[in-house]
């Protein structure tokens, strides 16, 4: 048995900000769904590397790291079927620390 679930809505709707909100949760959810968190740590130097395997949705966020000068810490929402080659590559590429997280929603 297929099922599929549609969401209708008409769009001369009053209220069309209800429906807006709606559709964003669902694609929130449906995101969280295909996208996991992937942080590590990796000198400055390697970074345009790291980069490139994990580009996220727009782009990393990187930040500096406090006690380890030339170093960086990056996040970046990675496809859940590709982790486990992306930890290896990261790895290779120098990266250190590498932990994915499962997120249960978000907004893109």
């Amino acid at each position: 048995m297929q099922t599929q679930s549609v969401l209708l809505s008409n769009k001369h709707s009053k209220h069309q900000d209800l429906i807006d909100k709606i559709t964003s949760r669902i694609r929130g959810v449906i995101t969280a769904s295909k996208y996991v968190l992937c942080t590590y740590n990796i000198e400055r130097s390697n970074l345009a590397v790291a980069t490139q395997i994990t580009p996220g949705r727009q782009a990393p966020t990187v930040s500096s790291l406090d006690s380890h000068e030339g170093w960086v810490a990056v996040s970046s929402m990675i496809e859940k079927k590709q982790k486990g080659d992306i930890m290896d590559r990261l790895s290779e590429a120098g990266a250190t620390d590498i932990m994915v997280m499962a997120f249960t929603n978000c907004r893109v």
